[in-house]
């Protein structure tokens, strides 16, 4: 008898303990995931956005799990000016996280946190790693001194029941394009987007961006695919995005809805509704500030960031741009979502002043100086090669989504200009008080790091570093239209 109660005793007792560690389980596992896919210059020409040109299944099935957002933008239209402002929830501009790859770096103003610190105070394990390598440290490109931003590169490096954060990178469609043989996408065919003038070099180059957006889809399936092979996918809140706009002329770099506009997809099972489209203004700062509300996370005041995932409302988005490789400048913009004011602070430059990178790795650059001197490039498109530019810039996006059409001396307009000028002003002085300007000898130091990626470029394909447009021209026309 006695043996059988102290049977029954251990086994309860076995029982016991197996209800408090199941139970503990439960409520760890209340606490979601969350998973931020990053895609390098995704614009939104996916096929759940309207594309007819793109496959994108993985993307698209995703989005009909989730919320898909369709006026979603980057605060920055270049990546590490981007990156930082996402990764500390505030704008790039405000802690001098501005210039791209910013040279003179420093630390983040005391009290100013990455997302990754916020988290991993509530106990999330944090990650960073390539989608095609999840054992290696994924894209950071942060424009501030730091080190060990994350935990580990892979969530199953996590305690057990440990929640996560998780980053995922993912280069493409991040030129140099990558070609999708078993999807391949038909220059002949495509549609161009308005902005951009319709010959063969450009629908050829355009072509490739779409295959090499497909790329990224095949990544982001796999993930997906093993989100569910592992069990996570139930309590893991999934984000898609690009980090800034599409890698294009007048795309990336530049305050224009091609630089700054990107695809938002959020999956969160059984929590927000499949198939549901979101029309409102949210930002990448948004999303920051959300993913930590989400995950139960009070939202430190220092950012400036909204909880738009879960309901708060976004009246006006804003840009920044400033020096981008040896390319010099000073931009804001503020959209409202029908209407975008562009504050060209250095309007004395010119919209082609050289850019390295975009002289090495876009085709239409060199294209238009071409055309341009022929007298061949033609209106609109001619009017990215005046000397100087406009100081301001308004364009309703509803009726012109190409912007084109700058509506800044229209009187029919003003009153429109002077409220957005007036937000703009406003927030920029809240937000840019200490802001530093970069001296003479740094900015000599990124032409010259800039030069030598275009002769390094340049060496490459055959090309001197002082080869002409037309000498350049003609490697890219042997490139892309000799297959």
């Amino acid at each position: 008898m006695k043996k059988v109660s102290s049977g029954i005793l251990k086994l309860s007792s076995i029982l016991f303990i197996l209800n408090i560690v199941f139970s503990c389980a439960a409520q760890e596992q209340k606490q979601p995931n969350i998973l931020w896919i990053n895609c390098d210059d995704l614009g939104r020409e996916l096929a759940c956005y309207g594309n007819p040109d793109v496959y994108t299944p993985n993307m698209d099935l995703l989005a009909k799990q989730g919320v898909k957002y369709t006026n979603a933008y980057s605060n920055a239209a270049v990546c590490s000016a981007s990156r930082s402002s996402q990764i500390t929830g505030t704008y790039p501009s405000a802690y001098n996280l501005l210039n791209h790859r910013t040279i003179d770096k420093k630390n983040l103003p005391e009290g100013i946190l990455t997302v990754m610190d916020v988290f991993r105070k509530s106990g999330y394990f944090c990650t960073n790693g390539w989608a095609h390598k999840m054992s290696s440290k994924g894209k950071e490109d942060y424009n501030f001194l730091g080190k060990n931003f994350f935990d580990g590169t892979d969530w199953n490096q996590r305690a057990e029941g440990q929640p996560f954060f998780a980053q995922v990178q993912i280069h493409e469609p991040h030129r140099v394009f990558v070609e999708d043989k078993e999807n391949p996408v038909n220059p002949d065919k495509v549609t161009l987007p308005g902005c951009y003038p319709d010959y063969p070099i450009i629908r050829a180059d355009w072509a490739n961006y779409l295959e090499s957006v497909q790329t990224a889809d095949k990544r982001v399936g796999l993930i997906l695919e093993r989100l569910e092979k592992e069990g996570l996918a139930d309590n893991t809140i999934v984000i898609l995005f690009g980090d800034h706009g599409r890698p294009h002329l007048r795309d990336k770099q530049w305050l224009y809805e091609g630089g700054l506009a990107i695809p938002l997809i959020v999956r969160y099972p059984k929590k927000m509704n499949a198939g549901t489209i979101y029309k409102g203004l949210i930002s990448l700062v948004d999303v920051t500030a959300s993913s930590l509300k989400l995950a139960g996370i009070e939202i430190p005041k220092y950012m400036h960031g909204k909880d738009v995932l879960n309901g708060e409302k976004r009246d006006y988005m804003f840009g920044f741009r400033q020096r981008c490789g040896d390319a010099v400048d000073d931009i804001r913009s503020i959209t409202d979502g029908r209407y975008k004011l562009i504050w060209n602070r250095m309007s004395e430059l010119p919209y082609m002043q050289l850019t390295s990178y975009k002289k090495l790795q876009y085709p239409a650059f060199t294209l238009y100086k071409v055309l341009d001197k022929k007298g061949e490039l033609k209106a609109p498109y001619n009017q990215f090669m005046t000397e100087k530019r406009p100081e301001f810039e308004l364009y309703d996006l509803e009726n012109d989504p190409n912007e084109f059409n700058n509506l800044s001396e229209s009187k029919e307009h003003y009153k429109i200009q002077k409220r957005l000028f007036t937000e703009l002003s406003s927030k920029l002085e809240l937000i840019e008080k200490n802001m530093l300007v970069e001296t003479p000898e740094t900015i000599e130091k990124a032409k010259e790091g800039s030069h030598a990626f275009l002769v390094k470029g340049f060496a490459k394909k055959g090309l001197k570093p002082d080869a002409s447009d037309e000498e350049i021209l003609k490697v890219w026309e042997k490139e892309l239209l000799n297959k």
